[in-house]
């Protein structure tokens, strides 16, 4: 038995578990790793610059307030704050070109003959659109950053119930890495 269809096998799953990595959307996270963030005692959140829909904005600054205090923190007036979260949501579509190749023709594989679909021409299956909710949170103490995260999620439905659902999902996901001021979360 020859170890050739072994390492084959072994290739093509590396191969498709990298492929699947490269297409996720997993979030960007990135922080000051000098900041002493057990020092951190409070925060306010700011309102969004692109204020767009109250009710998800609210939505959004109560689930950020609920998970900083669940870290430790807590919510205070602007100026009494030591860190600001400032969060920015936005959507966004992705077209995707989802076509059908067809075609007709003969070949010989291996000791059969048959028949299979080429690719003569190549009709379009329609406009494939997926919507994206983006989110970025940015923690700021005294005009730096010291926390930033972005992701995005993709919106099975464009009602305001799922996107709120999403933006929920997003925050938690986007925010779990943030240190904890205190040990037993």
């Amino acid at each position: 038995m020859s170890s050739a269809p072994v390492r084959f096998f072994l290739f093509a799953v590396m191969s498709l578990m990298l492929l699947s990595g490269c297409a996720s959307n997993k979030p960007q996270i990135n922080m000051d790793e000098q900041q002493n963030f057990a020092a951190i005692k409070t925060f306010y959140v700011k309102p969004p610059l692109n204020s767009v829909n109250v009710t998800l904005e609210n939505q959004l600054e109560s689930a950020i307030t609920s998970i900083m205090r669940g870290k430790g923190l807590s919510p205070v007036a602007q100026a009494d704050a030591d860190i600001e979260v400032a969060f920015l949501p936005t959507t966004a579509r992705k077209q995707d070109g989802k076509s059908v190749s067809l075609g007709l023709g003969t070949g010989v594989f291996g000791r059969t003959t048959g028949i299979s679909l080429g690719s003569i021409f190549s009709v379009p299956v329609g406009e494939q659109v997926s919507e994206y909710q983006n989110l970025q949170i940015d923690v700021i103490k005294n005009g730096s950053f010291i926390y930033s995260a972005a992701g995005s999620a993709e919106l099975d439905a464009s009602d305001n119930i799922s996107v709120q659902r999403a933006l929920s999902d997003l925050v938690r996901e986007l925010l779990e890495p943030y240190p904890a001021t205190n040990k037993a979360q």
